[in-house]
């Protein structure tokens, strides 16, 4: 990448610089940062900390990402007084993919709730699921077997996370995950602001036949801090109406099978 202001040895114009860029892109990367202004990636970095602990940007793996992108991380509690309805539209379309002798793997999350509580009541399946508001919905249902795996309760989502949830998930195959997000977009695909999730959910996608995401409209265009999976990895998305006919046909030009459902 050619040089620009080779001379910009100070620390104050050169933030100032990616103050500016960061507003204009909206992320920044480390290692172009360093290339543009000659210096190591340890000072870029430096440079990125430092404009963090403004609350001007949020650094991520590699870069850093304008502050307003950034989702807070919201307890299960709160998000479920968004969006209701439309979470409901996509999870009783979701739950109309699931057959009799399946087994499923269901994400943690508000709409995957909204899948959960829209399954038949004499439906036979086995589920597996590091949720336990799921786990304790599911139990109504006397033909469901539930698997859950161990781990250590991350309280925002009410799921089981760490290397001993991964460990248990690793030793079983699904025919189809169903999982949601805190964003989606097409060049940075389905995204969280967790970590230990995003590691469960990479696990799970590698051991299931068919990925299914649940988002609704108001995750378009949204980031996270972490991809779970490019737009390409997945097989169906189902949203609902509030997102417009040309994303719909961006994301199906990748492969991608897209349900839009509206309102209950």
């Amino acid at each position: 990448m050619k040089p620009i202001f080779p001379d910009m040895s100070s620390c104050v114009d050169r933030r100032m610089f990616i103050l500016k860029k960061i507003e204009k892109e909206e992320q920044v990367n480390v290692s172009e940062l360093s290339q543009q202004f000659l210096v190591s990636e340890v000072t870029i970095r430096k440079d990125l900390k430092h404009l963090e602990k403004k609350n001007i940007l949020v650094r991520s793996r590699g870069g850093a990402m304008k502050q307003s992108l950034i989702n807070t991380d919201l307890s299960i509690f709160d998000r479920r007084k968004q969006n209701i309805q439309l979470k409901e539209a996509i999870g009783i379309a979701a739950a109309g993919l699931i057959e009799n002798g399946e087994t499923i793997l269901l994400d943690t999350g508000t709409t995957i709730m909204e899948l959960a509580k829209h399954l038949p009541k004499k439906i036979d399946i086995t589920v597996i699921t590091n949720s336990v508001d799921i786990t304790f919905r599911l139990a109504e249902y006397p033909n469901i077997r539930v698997i859950m795996p161990g781990g250590i309760l991350r309280r925002n989502s009410l799921a089981l996370v760490g290397e001993q949830a991964a460990e248990s998930l690793r030793n079983y195959y699904c025919d189809k995950y169903f999982l949601s997000a805190d964003g989606i977009d097409i060049q940075g695909g389905i995204m969280t602001m967790n970590i230990e999730e995003t590691s469960l959910a990479k696990l799970n996608i590698k051991n299931s036949k068919k990925i299914i995401v649940l988002i609704d409209s108001s995750k378009f265009h949204q980031k996270g801090i972490m991809t779970i999976a490019q737009l390409s990895d997945i097989d169906i998305l189902i949203t609902d109406s509030g997102v417009s006919s040309e994303m719909v046909e961006k994301i199906k030009g990748l492969g991608v099978d897209v349900l839009v459902v509206n309102k209950v």
